[in-house]
């Protein structure tokens, strides 16, 4: 099993608000069902992302955001959109939902409590030296893969940002005000080549090619643009600007290309690197006794149930899972392809675990079944 899952993951890589209404869901369901939204609005669309936050599942969908309780009820936020860039997964916080402009001048933000929609764009909130600015595109991941090189942790942003082809790296500390006023940024922080001990002689820039909130900071992998996609370092950033350099697993890799991780309680986790797609299993994301599990072809996601891990490509159909991490370590962990049933061979961009069901973001929708039959190994014909 394992090496077919090995060699079809190779494959696949080649305006208001309302009031929650119930979903009907089967309490044991075994199949993949299209969550049912009950509140007008299409679920066959561009499912962009997910994350939970407490006792909240936060997704995006192409044109509007919303939640879904523990209760798996369902409540839109204001407002409506058109003009989000697809190809970027975005970020969630408690307060706010932030995702770039279709020309990826700006950002979206979306307020979690009352409030309106309001732009964040680059030439009005940084000045004269960032007229023309765009979040930077492309240069991190394969086309098919969505792309992540922002993050919102609490009122600051960090971000990639490219003007007349020089890539920098910023970290905005934004007066979000009630939530009907202009956004206000109130600090501005650039991260330079000689903060990460890079080349001080690359004159191009950075280029995030990872990132992650931790805790009140971010864990990122960031290269210089005159670099290679397999090459650069794994940080821990803080607000401030400050940042640490993290290292990989003695096994693994020499050095630590963060992509991902995934927490199965407060002193286990899972962390994939990209590009490779190894996976380790540690104590905490930026430890340095890290245990080289398993290695696959591409920019591995990870989630968990506490138990078992999630792995799957975004952009790809495969669901896996990952198993006897615990007791086996390296010699006898255990791989297998979950049965996707009802999601029909749609592209799959994200995944979570809220309740007792499991939520899957496609492109044609969001899918939903039951904890209970979600381990189950692929049926074969």
């Amino acid at each position: 099993m394992k090496k077919y899952f090995l060699y079809f993951l190779a494959l696949t890589a080649f305006n208001s608000c309302s009031n929650p209404e119930e979903p009907v869901l089967e309490p044991d369901q075994k199949n993949f069902e299209l969550f049912d939204f009950e509140n007008a609005q299409q679920n066959e669309e561009f499912i962009l992302g997910l994350e939970v936050l407490g006792d909240k599942l936060f997704f995006l969908h192409k044109n509007y955001p919303g939640f879904i309780d523990n209760q798996h009820r369902t409540t839109p936020l204001c407002c409506l959109t058109s003009d989000l860039n697809l190809q970027f997964r975005p970020s969630f916080s408690e307060n706010y939902i932030i995702h770039p402009i279709e020309n990826l001048n700006g950002f979206i933000v979306f307020p979690v409590g009352p409030g309106e929609l309001r732009p964040l764009i680059f030439d009005e909130q940084l000045g004269d030296e960032w007229i023309g600015a765009k979040l930077v595109s492309g240069s991190q991941k394969e086309f098919f893969h969505p792309e992540k090189n922002f993050d919102i942790n609490g009122n600051h942003l960090i971000l990639n940002l490219q003007k007349d082809e020089i890539h920098k790296i910023l970290i905005l500390e934004i007066n979000f005000g009630t939530g009907f006023h202009q956004l206000e940024v109130l600090q501005v922080i650039e991260l330079s080549i000689l903060d990460l001990g890079l080349d001080p002689n690359s004159n191009s820039g950075l280029i995030i090619q990872s990132i992650k909130k931790y805790e009140d900071q971010w864990i990122a992998h960031i290269r210089s643009t005159e670099n290679g996609i397999e090459e650069g370092n794994s940080y821990l950033i803080s607000k401030d600007g400050s940042t640490e350099k993290l290292s990989g697993p003695a096994t693994g890799s020499a050095n630590f290309r963060f992509y991902d991780f995934a927490r199965l309680n407060p002193q286990e986790y899972l962390i994939t690197e990209s590009p490779i797609g190894r996976i380790s299993y540690s104590s905490s994301p930026i430890s340095e006794n890290k245990t080289y599990i398993t290695e696959l072809n591409g920019p591995l996601i990870i989630r968990s149930d506490g138990q078992k891990g999630l792995i799957f490509i975004p952009g790809t159909n495969v669901l896996a899972s990952l198993e006897n991490f615990r007791e086996n370590g390296v010699s006898s962990h255990q791989l297998k392809e979950l049965d996707r049933t009802g999601i029909t061979n749609d592209q799959i961009y994200d995944a979570q675990f809220f309740e007792n069901k499991v939520y899957v973001a496609t492109r044609r929708g969001l899918f939903v079944k039951s904890r209970e039959n979600f381990w189950e190994e692929i049926r074969l014909p």
